[in-house]
């Protein structure tokens, strides 16, 4: 069981909802891990508003899924993060990866199951997840043999992202949803940027709106 409640939609702040209404578009559902940081809803607004353009290729274009998905279970496998392996699973298996490329991501990724770019961005993740990477000086020119400056960022930012994103969710001990909700994630393989355009601008609060005092844009957000 979570060791913090999650947030149910009666109970959401304003901010809350808001935050709720987006990721239904955005994400396919509001995951247990996005109730608990609801608590806190500015936080957890700033959340996704990095998390969507870091782990989906539309906002920025530069890296596709097929890598992030690598990275990400990547690095919840080494992390032991059932609750963020379940998700991603499905999200892997959305966008093409087969029973044995997932059983060969957590044992021997080098078995021939993926390119050579993609065994070059699971080494990455692999070795900043266990902070080996400066005992693996040839890890970075094998990147740059098939990635960009501004995709070895987002695979960083990536694999960085699911390294806290496991703690958070395994350390309060959020419980994975019913399958026919974790499989929603299916949903969001792709997003539209005017739906994060949208989810950025609702998402402002005035200076000086405090507690129950909510911003305007997120006053409407939330009676959509």
């Amino acid at each position: 069981m979570a060791l913090l409640p999650l947030v149910t939609d009666e109970d959401a702040s304003p901010e809350a909802q808001v935050l709720f209404k987006h990721c239904r578009v955005l994400l396919g559902r509001v995951a247990n891990a996005l109730r608990v940081a609801a608590h806190s809803p500015r936080v957890a607004q700033a959340l996704v508003g990095f998390m969507v353009p870091a782990l989906r290729q539309e906002i920025t274009g530069v890296l596709p899924i097929r890598i992030k998905a690598l990275a990400i279970l990547k690095t919840s496998m080494l992390n032991g993060c059932a609750y963020c392996v379940g998700h991603n699973m499905a999200l892997g298996h959305s966008i093409g990866f087969t029973d044995q490329q997932i059983e060969a991501l957590e044992g021997d990724y080098r078995s021939g199951c993926f390119t050579p770019a993609e065994v070059a961005a699971i080494a990455w993740a692999e070795y900043l997840t266990e902070r080996t990477y400066r005992a693996h000086p040839e890890a970075m020119p094998e990147l740059k043999k098939h990635f960009n400056h501004a995709q070895i960022v987002e695979i960083t930012m990536v694999s960085g992202f699911f390294n806290f994103w496991n703690r958070f969710t395994d350390s309060l001990q959020v419980e994975l949803e019913p399958e026919h909700m974790v499989g929603r994630i299916k949903k969001s393989r792709t997003v539209d940027p005017e739906d994060y355009v949208a989810f950025m601008r609702d998402c402002w609060w005035r200076p000086e709106a405090s507690g129950a005092e909510a911003a305007p844009a997120v006053q409407r957000g939330a009676a959509e």
